[in-house]
């Protein structure tokens, strides 16, 4: 009876959630007075202050459920259920060589169900439950100025997106830093970056950090990507993050057109991380290789991934942008060698557009067991499963839903052991300028 309440609660969000729900949270949002942005990158023309200014609505709800299948004595299960608001506000740039403007980003979470045993699942912070508060909220602001076409400097918050520092956005709300930036791409198909985060704010809080990535450490970075066609593409980058590593990355991208609709895609990509820390071993190298096949409404892929070094692949946000790091497992045990089968169909070519389907297996072996405590398996493996649906037309047009399965088996003493997880998720974004 416990989950069909449940359950019943989760289609009633879903089924709901952007009409009667997404209302009256819209209007708490809106009665708070908050805003939110997505930062973009340099304009060609300063377009003026307003005349340029944009801004977006976002309701994310998800049912989240992690049954830990081994837990023993621990948490056996994680099962929540939360609402989530981001209001984008972007503004244009005043007129002349250097125009100036600013960006806000607000944020609401809203608590739907949570009891004490099941909270933790990121969706609200870990101290929710049923006795927690009801909703939480912030907002974060940058300035920026655009000069000569094609240069950005920013001051504030940021939600960057690259293979060293990346925004999280897995759970209601994205996590976000704080720092200063520069970006360029006045060369055609060239765009560099280079910046210094500070503070970091999590997904499921409505405060930040002292550091980037954990107290007290800030990040540096430097690097871009380059389009040396319509086909082929390469990325450098290079990191500090004082006290933790060093860390560079480097990917490739090639897709080779064929006949009858199909192509072939290359994805290479390979981290090299320097140990810089007196308490922890950071020392590891890399690499995977992703090819994918598209035959029209279908696609098959393969990947391989491998790990080398004194330690695993350690990250504290999204820039981990190897083909193995998926869902729930990332396959980054010390000397750990990983192996993906995939396949994904586009329904229109059944007459069924926007609707979508991903299956993947990925399973693994010689992770070195004697670095880890209590750990005896050196194999494991997850298999994911998606199914998404954006509406076509009519007055729900632009709704995406999403069910996210994912089966994990592995050592009881590793990343939580054996582990089946299932995530409902419903959104809409409203353009608002």
């Amino acid at each position: 009876m416990k989950n069909a309440i449940k359950w019943s609660s989760i289609a009633l969000a879903v089924a709901m959630g952007n009409g009667l729900i997404v209302s009256q949270a819209s209007a708490a949002v809106q009665n708070n007075g908050l805003i939110l942005f997505q930062p973009s990158a340099a304009v060609e023309n300063n377009e003026g202050f307003i005349e340029s200014s944009s801004a977006t609505l976002n309701n994310t709800t998800i049912y989240f459920s992690r049954d830990f299948r081994s837990a023993g004595a621990g948490q056996s299960k994680r099962e929540e259920t939360a609402s989530g608001f981001v209001l984008n506000f972007e503004s244009g740039y005043s007129r002349g060589p250097i125009g100036l403007g600013f960006d806000a980003i607000s944020m609401m979470g809203i608590k739907l169900d949570s009891e004490q045993d099941d909270a933790g699942t990121g969706l609200l912070p870990s101290s929710f439950g049923n006795t927690g508060p009801a909703n939480y909220a912030e907002i974060r602001g940058a300035v920026k100025a655009h000069i000569v076409e094609d240069t950005v400097l920013r001051y504030g918050v940021h939600l960057p997106s690259n293979p060293v520092i990346a925004y999280d956005r897995y759970r209601l709300l994205p996590s976000h830093y704080n720092g200063y930036s520069i970006t360029n791409d006045s060369i055609d198909g060239l765009f560099v970056e280079a910046g210094r985060m500070n503070d970091r704010g999590e997904m499921a809080s409505s405060s930040e950090t002292d550091g980037a990535l954990i107290p007290n450490e800030k990040l540096t970075y430097l690097g871009g990507n380059y389009a040396f066609s319509d086909h082929l593409s390469t990325t450098l980058y290079t990191s500090d993050a004082e006290n933790l590593w060093k860390r560079h990355f480097a990917g490739l991208t090639y897709t080779l057109p064929l006949a009858n609709e199909m192509s072939f895609t290359t994805d290479i990509a390979h981290y090299e991380t320097s140990n810089e820390s007196a308490i922890a071993e950071y020392d590891n190298n890399a690499s995977s290789l992703a090819l994918t096949l598209g035959a029209g409404n279908h696609a098959f892929g393969v990947a391989y991934q491998r790990m080398g070094g004194d330690a695993g692949f350690v990250y504290f946000d999204a820039a981990a942008y190897l083909a193995n790091i998926v869902q729930y497992l990332d396959f980054n045990a010390k000397d750990e060698r990983s192996y993906q089968a995939r396949y994904d169909y586009d329904f229109a070519g059944l007459g069924i557009p926007g609707l979508t389907f991903m299956t993947r297996y990925i399973t693994s072996d010689n992770i070195d067991t004697n670095f880890y405590t209590a750990v005896r398996r050196d194999s494991r493996w997850e298999r994911d499963t998606n199914i998404k649906y954006t509406v076509q037309n009519g007055a729900l047009e632009g709704l995406n839903l999403l069910w996210r399965n994912a089966t994990i088996r592995q050592d009881d003493n590793l990343d939580g052991g054996d582990v089946d997880e299932n995530r409902l998720i419903v959104s809409y974004t409203w353009d608002l300028l």
